[in-house]
């Protein structure tokens, strides 16, 4: 499975391979991955390269970790749309710790301390004096309009 002659670092490779047991349902929502050492054993890589692997569907947001218990597989949540007011400045960042908090919900502050480690959040400030609103990346879809020609 893994090809150490592709020219495709084995981290990527890992990640690919999970990533599609994951699409196939192999791995559904709510359930936990092998151990760091079980999928060394089962790729045959190292923990570190495990590791980078499991970093990446992280940052994807399609695995959350948790200390000491594992990584879950974790679903697609429902998209709300967010209509970006033309002219806004929108950048992505990962939140701050009290974002992080007050972003989450009642169920993710219990199991996670907050929004799962990886999730980005999107920072809006519609113009000048006006109140930047930040929004989760994992639960909103921004949709620009195009600014109306001056006449």
């Amino acid at each position: 499975m893994i090809d150490y002659s592709s020219g495709v670092p084995l981290n990527r490779q890992v990640a690919n391979a999970i990533r599609a047991d994951i699409t196939a349902g192999r791995y559904r929502p709510g359930v936990w991955l092998p151990s760091e050492t079980q999928l060394a054993q089962m790729y045959d890589v190292g923990r570190d390269t495990v590791r980078d692997a499991l970093a990446l569907l992280r940052a994807e947001g399609r695995i959350t970790t948790v200390r000491k218990r594992g990584s879950l597989v974790v679903g697609e949540p429902d998209r709300e749309s967010y209509q970006v007011p033309p002219g806004a400045r929108v950048i992505t960042r990962m939140p701050t710790p009290d974002e992080r908090r007050d972003l989450a919900t009642s169920e993710e502050l219990r199991e996670f301390g907050g929004i799962p480690e990886g999730v980005p959040v999107f920072e809006v400030t519609p113009g000048p004096r006006k109140h930047k609103r930040v929004l989760r990346g994992d639960r909103v879809e921004l949709a620009f309009k195009e600014a109306e020609p001056a006449d």
